[in-house]
């Protein structure tokens, strides 16, 4: 019985056993063994979000006709059934989730601009059509086993500057309004007297990042994302196994720094991620 960890058992069922079937296509192909476990009912949902269309035998299929694979390892299928049953998880990102704490804190500017920039980096995943999302954690796994490496997660901070409007730091203002129900609200409006040549009496300044990171936390969710799904795989195939053993993987979650609560997944009939209060 050989033993591997979670990262080298992917690795061997989606390189070595489950493109067994699709001739020079491997996984790309109908009749690879990847794609046969998806093609059943549990599994359909998963295949239409990978390539967002219907997958069919593609219309040389027959010249792989006399590249002889054999039959997928029973240890390859039980990986890829786990792999495909990502997709049936939700993805939970929860309120306080921290993917910033190696960033400097000495600014008491920075603390808003970087909670500001997570709620864009996770309303721009929560947004994603559920299909899609299911899809996008599905490919995480493979696409790292296939390419035999982690996904990135560095982020350097961006430095800080006042924000312009014409290459010039611009002024802002609150303002009371009500609205046709009579309702105050409260609106930002330009702070600057043009007449005057001067900021309005109760104006202030806005700071923002020189460059947008919602591109770089993005990457640390999806890294965080992959190491929550690995030790799922891991915990539902390390029972089912019969010719390979898996032992403890050392992966970080968090190489950045664990701070706050973490990413999870949870079972369910159907995909998607939503945000906890």
């Amino acid at each position: 019985m050989k033993t591997m960890v979670i990262e080298e058992m992917l690795a061997w069922a989606f390189v070595h056993e489950l493109p067994k079937g699709g001739g020079v296509d491997g996984l790309d192909n109908a009749n690879s063994a990847w794609r046969m476990l998806q093609a059943s009912s549990w599994g359909k949902i998963t295949n239409w979000a990978e390539l967002m269309t219907t997958i069919d035998a593609p219309a040389r299929d027959h010249d792989n006709f006399l590249l002889e694979q054999g039959a997928p390892h029973d240890d390859a299928l039980v990986v890829g059934e786990a792999v495909a049953d990502l997709a049936h998880c939700e993805i939970v990102i929860p309120s306080g989730w921290d993917p910033l704490p190696d960033w400097p804190q000495h600014d008491d500017r920075m603390p808003g601009l970087t909670a500001q920039a997570v709620e864009r980096a996770v309303e721009r995943f929560t947004l994603r059509p559920r299909i899609r999302r299911a899809a996008h954690l599905v490919s995480l796994v493979i696409g790292s086993a296939v390419l035999g490496r982690e996904p990135g997660w560095v982020a350097p901070p961006p430095s800080i500057k006042m924000v312009e409007r014409a290459g010039r730091p611009a002024w802002f203002m609150a303002k009371q309004v009500r609205d046709v129900f009579g309702r105050a609200n409260e609106i930002e409006i330009d702070g600057f007297n043009r007449k005057a040549g001067r900021p309005y009496r109760g104006a202030y300044r806005k700071y923002e990042f020189s460059d947008d990171p919602v591109g770089d936390i993005m990457a640390r969710l999806d890294r965080e994302l992959w190491a929550v799904a690995l030790h799922r795989v891991h915990e539902r195939v390390a029972n089912q196994l019969v010719a390979h053993r898996l032992s403890d993987s050392h992966i970080d979650a968090r190489p950045w720094g664990n701070r706050g609560p973490c990413l999870q997944l949870i079972a369910g009939p159907g995909v998607g991620a939503k945000r906890t209060a």
